[in-house]
């Protein structure tokens, strides 16, 4: 375990001094010691990510539910005490501005949204709060969201939070205390029905939460996990991802998302085009697993093609090349082609690579 007084710490200083042999790239660390152990830890024991630079918007005031039931794609004005919801933010030509989980808490309510770095959520909201009894607050600064993810998660979490997780109800929020840890607890299911769980702890927290986490873990294959593990979890489970596949140049229906959106409720920003797309099924892209034939670095986003040169789509997430084999990644391609089974390459420099696709059902 790390000794030092981690509370005198940023979090950046503590993973440069724990794991002095990790990559960072940007603002993501790629992985902290090795990627393939972490891609172990996600798939077969319990993998950690930390999402540090979530946007999270604490909302007050008697209009909360109202405003957002107005303004986001899902219903939201039943919202009940101690429930979360996700739903979706766009902008008048019905793409993204953020998808988010909504929590409704005790004194007040947080809105969790993509890692943003130009609080463009935050002002995307109080931009449309006029006369609403509304008070907004950003406070991504003081809070850390954990996902933890893989088979062990289970049995993990019943140990640490002291009931049976795989009762938990998908829809709830706890507010746990153990062992002088304050966290909000509540989990998330994907595409293919695995969950994740997360956890809503403060910042000043973290680092002392996830040594405690480390100190208990037992027989239990407990990791932290960098963004190159996580990007083949989420490519396996086709999970759509800020910037990648959700930006201000896609919209619910190419990305798998529209499970998000209530088409029972009322208007919100972007509803038209929504609603048009899909009762003339105009949609023209849709996001595919790929297999490319031939490992190689490649960075995103980057061009698919026919044999003949036409564009048909890009591909906007791929794995390392050195953890699976073969290479795999996460693609927006227009439908026509994919019906008509047409051959695709992705261009990278001057070569023509071979790829497969796998559409999700």
């Amino acid at each position: 375990m790390f000794q030092e007084n981690n509370n005198l710490l940023t979090i950046a200083e503590y993973f440069a001094k724990k794991f002095p042999n990790s990559k960072k790239e940007g603002n993501s660390v790629r992985y902290f010691y090795s990627d393939h152990d972490e891609y172990k830890s996600l798939k077969n024991g319990i993998g950690i990510r930390i999402k540090l630079n979530s946007t999270i918007i604490e909302m007050t005031g008697k209009d909360v539910l109202d405003f957002l039931h107005r303004v986001s794609t899902n219903t939201i004005k039943d919202l009940k005490l101690f429930e979360k919801k996700n739903t979706l933010f766009l902008n008048e030509k019905g793409r993204f501005i953020s998808r988010s989980t909504l929590l409704n808490l005790e004194n007040n309510f947080y809105l969790i949204g993509n890692s943003d770095y130009d609080t463009r959520l935050f002002s995307w909201v109080n931009k449309f709060i006029i006369s609403e009894d509304i008070i907004t607050r950003d406070v991504s600064d003081n809070f850390v969201v954990l996902e933890l993810i893989g088979k062990q998660c289970n049995s993990f979490l019943t140990m640490l939070v002291g009931e049976e997780i795989d009762s938990v109800d998908m829809n709830l929020v706890r507010v746990s205390e153990i062992d002088g840890f304050r966290f909000i607890f509540f989990a998330e299911q994907n595409f293919n029905g695995s969950n994740i769980y997360k956890i809503l702890i403060d910042k000043e927290k973290c680092i002392d939460f996830l040594e405690y986490l480390s100190s208990i873990k037992s027989v239990f294959d407990l990791s932290v996990v960098g963004e190159n593990a996580y990007d083949v979890f989420r490519i396996e489970n086709c999970i759509p991802s800020y910037p990648n596949e959700i930006n201000d140049l896609t919209n619910p229906h190419e990305v798998n998302l529209i499970n998000e959106i209530s088409f029972k409720k009322g208007c919100y920003i972007g509803q038209e085009i929504i609603a048009r797309l899909d009762t003339y099924d105009k949609v023209q892209r849709k996001l595919v697993r790929i297999t490319i034939n031939e490992p190689l670095n490649i960075i995103t986003p980057l061009m698919i093609i026919d044999e003949a040169g036409n564009e048909w789509g890009e591909l906007t997430t791929v794995s390392s090349p050195k953890l699976v084999d073969p290479q795999i990644g996460l693609a927006l391609i227009k439908k026509k082609v994919l019906s008509d089974h047409t051959v695709l390459f992705i261009k990278s420099a001057d070569k023509k690579i071979r790829i497969r696709t796998s559409e999700i059902t």
